[in-house]
């Protein structure tokens, strides 16, 4: 029985994964201390981590000698300016609209679960109007581990009222995949084929809204 559907937010909701992973290359470029180029498979090890992670991640890459501390106030600041120009809604994921009119026809409740910011959540879903069609949002920073740790959907699920086998998880990274996989839902992946990432924990996959929509339908009948 389907009772929820629990969304990741980036790469999701809206498509800023990819847009802040194609501006990390220069940062990491920036920082670099050796000659080896950055593959797409290494950078691609930041898609779907929190962004405490993500600088730890940026060392790794980069062989910085920096500490890692600045490294992450660098990060940060980049962050900050990178998310501040962004029109958001160019880059909604509107179609999404109708998976909310789907679900609040059929009593199935909606949870964003994110591995942002709640801030940065909160802020996103409000420019884009749907913040108030959400019965939960919860944000990765709000525990010790996040995705790939099932811990948030876990949480989310007991917020809603919902046992994890009667929820589904729409996700895009292979660390939100396993996150939801190994709380016990159903995952729908959203395809990304711009990026080098595994999603083939997937239960099933759409390419969009509009496919995932009709994925959500027949699982309900199932």
């Amino acid at each position: 029985m389907l009772q929820a559907i629990i969304f990741d937010m980036d790469g999701v909701i809206v498509d800023t994964e990819y847009l802040e992973f194609s501006l990390q290359k220069q940062f990491i470029e920036d920082l670099k201390e050796h000659n080896r180029p950055i593959t797409l498979e290494q950078q691609s090890e930041v898609v779907g981590k929190c962004l405490k992670e993500i600088p730890v991640i940026v060392q790794k890459l980069s062989e910085s000698s920096l500490p890692i501390e600045e490294i992450r106030s660098r990060y940060y600041a980049f962050f900050q300016n990178l998310f501040s120009t962004v029109d958001f809604r160019a880059i909604f994921r509107a179609d999404i609209q109708q998976i909310i009119r789907f679900a609040k026809q059929n009593n199935i409740k909606l949870a964003v679960a994110s591995s942002s910011a709640k801030s940065h959540i909160d802020n996103i879903l409000t420019v884009c109007g749907i913040k108030d069609e959400f019965d939960f949002i919860v944000s990765g920073e709000q525990f010790e581990y996040s995705k790939p740790d099932p811990t948030i959907y876990r949480y989310t699920c007991e917020k809603l009222g919902v046992k994890p086998e009667n929820a589904v998880a729409i996700e895009d990274s292979y660390y939100g995949m396993k996150s939801a996989k190994t709380a016990g839902l159903t995952v729908v992946g959203y395809e990304e084929k711009r990026m080098l990432i595994d999603q083939s924990l997937a239960d099933y996959m759409g390419k969009d809204m509009v496919e995932i929509l009709g994925i959500l339908q027949k699982i309900r009948e199932i």
